[in-house]
């Protein structure tokens, strides 16, 4: 699994290759991830106001726009998808 974020004027996009047949598993994480502080060890996720996501050969790409006010931390995504990406991929 690899992982890339790049932040931009409206947030971060995200790219997280190698995750054939655990696309979805990642979504609903991230979608847990933006309704709960407590769902991930840094609490990043909470500041995601929009999230575009599209699943493409393996991989999942994603769009992540701030709430009003913040701006998103690369290093706090980054460490939020570390900890979801290890929940994913649990058996």
């Amino acid at each position: 699994m690899k992982v890339r974020i790049e932040s931009n004027e409206a947030g971060v996009t995200v790219r997280i290759d190698g995750v054939a047949g655990l696309e979805q598993a990642l979504l609903e994480a991230v979608h847990r991830c933006r309704e709960s502080a407590w769902a991930c060890a840094s609490g990043e996720c909470m500041n995601i106001e929009t999230m575009d996501a599209r699943p493409a050969g393996g991989s999942v790409f994603l769009t992540l726009t701030a709430r009003p006010g913040v701006r998103l931390s690369a290093a706090g995504i980054e460490q939020c998808l570390g900890y979801l990406l290890a929940q994913a991929v649990e058996p």
